[in-house]
């Protein structure tokens, strides 16, 4: 049965969820790599197969594995969106104040 903690919650296990998570990934890449090495072979027969692997081992290469290609960064406001066309776009970036107005009528 499993252990319940102060708030009444399931316990959970974070480290083997991440870890699922990352074999689902890492499963996920290896069947995009395979894919890619796959339609290589199919377009250019046994060469673009070769090409494709070759393609594949520069970019990791070059590239490092990738991290976390899942995260999503998610922005929310408690404020109603403003019309840009209208009232144009504010933002302060950096403690500096920028603002740009409406975009004029089209040009022809």
């Amino acid at each position: 049965m499993p252990q319940r903690d102060a708030a009444g919650d399931d316990d959970f296990d974070a480290v083997a969820f991440e870890r699922a998570e990352r074999l689902e990934r890492d499963e996920r890449a290896a069947d995009r790599k395979l894919s890619s090495i796959e339609a290589g072979r199919r377009s250019g027969g046994l060469l673009g197969a070769a090409m494709a692997g070759a393609m594949l081992a520069v970019q990791e290469i070059y590239e490092g594995r990738p991290h976390d290609v899942d995260i999503v960064e998610v922005s929310e406001s408690p404020d109603e969106p403003g019309d840009i066309d209208i009232d144009g776009i504010e933002v302060s970036v950096g403690g500096v104040d920028v603002w740009a107005p409406p975009p004029g009528p089209p040009s022809r």
